[in-house]
């Protein structure tokens, strides 16, 4: 049990940093809200490498188990903690170290300020999703900075990867998140059918019924705007090429805003009858 709980045995490490914190330690509240977004990164980042990371999504009861951290030991320097396993099986370890990197790749853009820049970039979807989707949590970490509790700034590590720092939040953290919170990226190209039920003359932009009721606002160019707008069909199905785009904080796939390329009209077998 010793060994398991030295603190080079933790896959993760979070250290607060402050001056004040020579003379106490970290408060319960910045420590527990830190641990609760640094379980949640675990499991997004688990979701996501196998592509289930979708709006409501949660690992099954016994994937909780295995992505579970507890506190394994704590260091004054200023105040640092080993986040190790609750479960003392080698296979959960390496899984657990899998995902190091992987949590790594997706907490250095928001790090280094330059997040929505490497999302943009990011080829690989599920990694896209999974960095945009961390911003809450990275905000839950990065917000303890600068409080009544003395903390100047939060180091999340990984000891067993010999890895000091992994990410460093600090107020420079907090002002970027700020300035970011609206941005927002691409997806890859798609193809998405609906029936326009609503129209924003002022921006080109058209609100659109899939199928199953669900509802996506579509950005589109004048022209292909002006084209539905005055179409004298009723109800007409559209065909929309484009990206659909995604806000940082969605941990979703699914489309609810899209950035229309091109739109094509649809005729079904009733249109057809009608000319």
């Amino acid at each position: 049990m010793k060994q398991r709980e030295r603190f080079e045995q933790g896959v993760l490490s979070v250290r607060f940093v402050g001056e004040q914190l020579h003379q106490h330690g970290v408060s319960i509240y910045d420590l527990g809200e830190s641990l609760l977004a640094i379980q949640r990164i675990v499991h997004k980042a688990f979701l996501a490498e196998q592509g289930r990371l979708i709006k409501g999504a949660y690992p099954s009861k016994e994937e909780r188990g295995e992505l579970a951290l507890q506190l394994g030991e704590r260091r004054r320097q200023s105040d640092a903690f080993a986040l190790v396993p609750i479960l003392s099986d080698p296979a959960v370890q390496m899984v657990l170290l899998k995902l190091m990197d992987y949590i790594a790749s997706g907490l250095i853009g928001y790090f280094v300020g330059d997040v929505v820049d490497r999302i943009r970039k990011e080829p690989d979807p599920n990694k896209k999703i999974f960095i945009a989707s961390i911003y809450k949590e990275v905000e839950a970490i990065a917000v303890r900075v600068g409080t009544t509790g003395g903390v100047e700034s939060v180091v999340l590590g990984s000891p067993m990867l010999d890895r000091e720092s992994l990410a460093t939040f600090n107020t420079d953290t907090k002002n970027y998140l700020v300035d970011i919170k609206d941005e927002n990226y691409l997806g890859a190209y798609e193809e998405i059918k609906g029936r326009v039920y609503k129209f924003y003359p002022n921006s080109n932009i058209v609100g659109i019924k899939r199928s199953g009721g669900k509802t996506v606002t579509v950005f589109l160019n004048e022209q292909d705007f002006e084209k539905i707008r005055y179409l004298k069909e009723r109800n007409p199905l559209y065909l929309f090429k484009g990206h659909p785009i995604y806000r940082l904080g969605a941990e979703t796939k699914s489309i609810t805003e899209f950035d229309a390329d091109e739109i094509e009209r649809i005729y079904e077998e009733s249109d057809l009858n009608d000319l």
